[in-house]
């Protein structure tokens, strides 16, 4: 009886594989090598029901089962399953593709100390001719209880069978005294160190956590099969199913293959894996494209594995002007001079300069002297016509679609159909009229989405009709606001006439240096009005307001000569010393430390008495009674009494002082001379402004979030061990995005970065932080991916300062990082960047006890107990796990941070 790695195999080879599988008991062969986790993007339907998408070792699962290396059983593959010594031998004589009979190796008898199972017997045999085994080292074996071929295969033990197989023991022997770099390396066998400094150096073997090697750990069936699709790069094996050569045409059920010298076609099935050489990724078939170079694995031929050798596509093209078709599919092009012939087939594409397909019969379509971009593939002798491209051509057409982009610098509009199979486009000009309703617009006010109707003549637009529309903008001067906030009028740029527009219920605003805007924050007018961009949507109502700009002048630091309560006029001396009179009115902005209403302000409007105003013209839009100044210190002079501070606006002040009462978040009782030159602080002025009453200084700090109680508007915080609280009513609260936040939103555990004025929070806002396992470091590029515990890689590209922290000592590169390190990362309060690898544990799982992990423990004075973060991530490999799903000598590594367990990995 013969058994052959073949695609066909006779009833009586399936039944000797099955009494194989049998005696195996865990179902099949396997093959082995390290891998990462992968992201995928294709959700195709699974050969083996437990090789999830995106499984890291799916790539290589799904090769070697193409090529009838490995198997799975009853629909599964066991990828975690541990690989025994015999049936790692069957898959590496099935690598080598081999031939095997009843009779192979029967020149080799099996020394006395290796048994094993009857199936295997020809395949350790030819293994043993053909040195992939080293019959001294394996007759030493000593085990009674497992036999040879049932002993789990070792990591270090399949490092030499894959180097014998590859025929790279000369590259082994070399390596044997030189030490690997694996922390573990103590622990590698004598006589394998060097297969496993070769394996590495093929980059066939790599290690695991800890940078270890772990010699002795036994290899999972996924590992062996990613470890022997790596070895394929290293021999020439000639599959007899596997065909590389060039895609002529896919589709989502049949691919076709240029392959030596002829065309083959194979079916596409739903289980088909699709990948690229250079990645794990897995594809879609859509990703496949038409002319690039792939690899085809039949199995019943069908294509059951297809993998991309290179994405280029092969395809040449030049323009020629077109003259006519003519019978038997040949198609003239005028040279001038004369006439140039290429025959095309039904296969051939004809698309305009949209690249929508034409139909070259139809003279509107294609027409004499339009120039074309002819497109041939380059891997065949044949060299066929794969497409042709109208470039230039006159279009006139009338058409209904959807606006997909607007690009206001060529002048060009870009539509599709509702089907999103026609896309073209189009240039306007200056005659183009554009319309909505009975509104004429600017292109600039075009938006994508809107659905149209429009007209093309000689390749112009001449009209584009907007029938339903998304959201626009209006650039315009801002002429009113009803005061019941129902509708806003304007006179749009480059117009005369006016507008008026229902405002949405609660309209955006967006005003330069004013945080929370309302309406009252506009300024209207009717010739200096606020130069805004309003957003308009579907219904016509206004949903957006932002001020672009403003012709309101500024004037600080006016006297006031006198003020007229009857007819609300304010005499004030300029900083110039030159007089104004400017007008208050029901709109005017009032602020003062007496409040903000006029009757509040008028008391304050004495001779000599300090105001800053902004106003259009002499209409006040805004007045502030001068009680306090914002910036920095200059200078403390404690001979004068006097302290200069430079303003927000660039203005230079001195305040004399007496005894001013000092605010430091930092210090419970603060002086003056806690404050330096350079501190930001706000000093706030005495009731006749002429002293310094109080000084704040402002400061930033980082906080962990140890309890909140919204009901109180209190949150407990902790700062370099130190607990505090403070109250958040004054404070603005924001996520990470700016969004605004509420004070039940903070989690336990949560960063904030918080802004005092004093010893009051005004600013609040919650710090980003990524929990995970590094993939990626670029040292050079200061950037590093992280896979957070959800799964998803999130890239991190850093800008300024960074500091990495391992242990005790602190690093200002990423070259200290390693992949596998697990990090959490984050921005410091004045904008480093700070990566802290988490400190970890290897211990042998105990039990689960009131939110405690609990481990046993080598010494009576180990910690045994560990508090477990509420939203601890719990896994093996690529499965997540619960933390009651672990039993108890269950070999794990624990990951801390904060002090409490965030990650447990099951090894």
């Amino acid at each position: 009886m013969l058994l052959r790695r073949n695609k066909h195999h006779s009833k009586k080879v399936v039944s000797a594989v099955m009494a194989g599988l049998m005696v195996m008991g865990s179902g099949s062969v396997a093959a082995y090598a390290a891998g990462e986790n992968t992201s995928i993007t294709a959700g195709a339907p699974n050969l083996f029901s437990d090789v999830a998408n995106g499984y890291w070792g799916e790539k290589y699962i799904y090769q070697l089962a193409a090529q009838g290396i490995v198997m799975g059983n009853n629909g599964k593959f066991r990828p975690n399953d541990p690989v025994t010594q015999q049936e790692a031998v069957t898959m590496a004589i099935r690598f080598l593709n081999m031939n095997v009979s009843v009779s192979t190796g029967t020149s080799t008898a099996l020394p006395t100390n290796m048994k094993v199972n009857n199936y295997f017997v020809p395949y350790v045999q030819l293994a043993l001719q053909q040195s992939l085994l080293d019959r001294k080292k394996e007759s030493d074996y000593k085990d009674e209880k497992v036999i040879w071929g049932a002993n789990k295969a070792s990591r270090e033990w399949i490092t030499e069978v894959l180097i014998r197989s590859i025929g790279r023991t000369s590259d082994a022997n070399a390596a044997m005294n030189q030490a690997t770099g694996f922390a573990d390396n103590a622990k590698i066998s004598v006589d394998r160190l060097g297969y496993v400094n070769a394996a590495v150096e093929l980059g066939l073997a790599k290690g695991v956590n800890g940078n270890k090697f772990d010699p002795q750990g036994a290899v999972t069936r996924a590992q062996l099969a990613t470890f022997f699709s790596r070895a394929q790069a290293y021999i020439d094996a000639q599959y007899e199913n596997q065909y590389e050569g060039y895609v002529t045409s896919i589709s989502s059920d049949k691919i076709e293959l240029y392959t030596d010298g002829q065309n083959r076609s194979f079916p596409l099935l739903p289980t088909t894996a699709t990948f690229e050489k250079s990645s794990e990724k897995r594809l879609a078939i859509s990703d496949i494209k038409p002319y690039t170079q792939v690899t085809v694995i039949a199995k019943n031929g069908a294509a059951s594995y297809l993998e991309i050798l290179d994405p280029e596509q092969k395809v040449e093209s030049f323009e020629r002007k077109y003259a006519r078709l003519s019978p038997n599919n040949v198609i003239w092009f005028d040279t001038d001079n004369s006439f140039e012939e290429l025959s095309y087939d039904s296969s051939t594409l004809f698309m305009d300069q949209n690249g929508n397909k034409i139909d070259p019969n139809d003279a509107k379509a294609l027409v004499p002297g339009s120039v074309v971009t002819v497109e041939r593939e380059t891997f065949s002798p044949q060299k066929r016509v794969v497409a042709i491209r109208v470039k230039n051509g006159l279009v006139n057409k009338t058409a209904a679609g959807i606006i997909q982009a607007v690009d206001n610098t060529s002048k060009t509009i870009t539509f599709r159909d509702g089907a999103g199979t026609l896309v073209e486009t189009f240039n306007w000009n200056d005659s183009t009229l554009i319309q909505y309703q009975n509104q004429l617009l600017n292109p600039a006010e075009l938006k994508a989405g809107s659905i149209v109707s429009y007209t093309v003549e000689n390749s112009v637009l001449k009209k584009v009709e907007i029938n339903q529309s998304v959201d626009r903008t209006v650039t315009a001067m801002l002429y009113a606001v009803e005061k019941s906030g129902k509708t806003v009028t304007y006179k749009r740029n480059g117009s005369t006439q006016l507008e008026t527009k229902f405002l949405a219920e609660k309209p955006e605003l967006a005003i330069s240096g004013i945080a929370q805007p309302v309406l009252d924050d506009l300024i209207p007018d009717a010739t200096a009005g606020d130069q805004v961009e309003l957003t308009i949507n579907g219904e016509e109502k206004v949903t957006r307001i932002a001020v672009l700009g403003r012709q309101m002048e500024v004037m600080n630091q006016a006297t006031v000569v006198r003020y007229d309560s009857a007819k609300n006029w304010l005499m004030v001396s300029d900083s110039e010393g030159k007089p104004q009179v400017i007008v208050l009115d029901s709109k005017t902005k009032l602020d003062s430390s007496a409040g903000s209403t006029l009757s509040a302000v008028e008391g304050l409007l004495g001779a000599g008495r300090k105001v800053n105003i902004k106003h259009l013209g002499n209409r006040a839009l805004s007045l502030e009674i001068v009680y306090k100044y914002d910036g920095r210190i200059l200078d403390i002079n404690t001979t004068s009494k006097t302290i200069s501070i430079l303003t927000l606006d660039g203005q230079t002040v001195k305040i004399p002082y007496s005894n001013p009462s000092v605010e430091l978040y930092s210090k419970q009782t603060a002086a003056l001379s806690d404050l330096k030159v350079g501190d930001e602080v706000s000093a706030q002025l005495s009731a006749n402004q002429d002293l310094l009453a109080s000084l704040k200084s402002k400061t930033s700090l980082q906080f962990e979030v140890t309890a909140t109680e919204p009901s109180l508007n209190r949150i407990r915080v902790s700062n370099e061990g130190v607990t505090s609280m403070f109250y958040t009513d004054k404070a603005q609260m924001t996520d990470e995005n700016g969004q605004m936040l509420r004070i039940s939103d903070l989690r336990q555990g949560s960063l904030i970065n918080v802004q005092f004025v004093g010893t009051t929070p005004v600013v609040i806002q919650e710090v980003k932080l990524t929990l995970g396992q590094i993939v990626s470091v670029d040292a050079a590029g200061n950037s590093l991916t992280v896979k957070a515990f959800n799964g998803a890689n999130q890239p991190i590209v850093i800008s300024g300062a960074v500091k990495v922290i391992r242990g005790g000592a602190v690093s200002s590169s990423l070259s200290s990082l390693t992949t596998n390190d697990r990090v959490e990362v984050r921005k410091d309060i004045d904008g480093t960047t700070i990566v802290k690898v988490l400190d970890s544990l290897s211990r042998s799982f105990w039990r689960y006890e009131n939110g405690d992990i609990l481990v046993k423990r080598t010494y009576t004075t180990d910690d045994y107990r560990f508090r477990a973060a509420s939203n601890v991530f719990v896994h093996q490999n690529d499965q997540n796990l619960s933390v009651q799903s672990l039993k108890e000598n269950d070999n794990i590594v624990l990951y801390f941070s904060n002090g409490s367990v965030v990650e447990v990995v099951k090894q």
